[in-house]
């Protein structure tokens, strides 16, 4: 009896995190799909990986002390972008 409790008990965590993956995942597509909306009816303020000039300059300024680490942190505390959006920006600007 206690085993097949047990077992009921992992059986529904996993039923479970199986289906907040899945959310997760809709939800990280929504929000590319709004990004992408809101670039192309111009209004870039709007997306989540919209970065003010104030930010951009500090973080240019962090990239040429050679602060490239905390740069990225800053990208990422500003905006909904992961850790690899993040460095790509950083990347592409001067």
């Amino acid at each position: 009896m206690e085993y097949s409790a047990i077992a009921l008990v992992c059986i529904s965590g996993l039923l479970a995190y199986n289906e907040i993956s899945a959310l997760k995942r809709k939800i990280r597509d929504q929000e590319k799909r709004l990004n992408q909306l809101a670039i192309l009816a111009g209004c870039d303020f709007l997306s989540s990986c919209y970065v003010t000039d104030e930010v951009k300059k500090q973080i240019i300024q962090l990239k040429r002390d050679g602060k490239s680490v905390e740069a990225v942190k800053k990208i990422r505390e500003q905006t909904q972008m992961n850790l690899l959006e993040a460095k790509q920006y950083l990347n592409q600007l001067d």
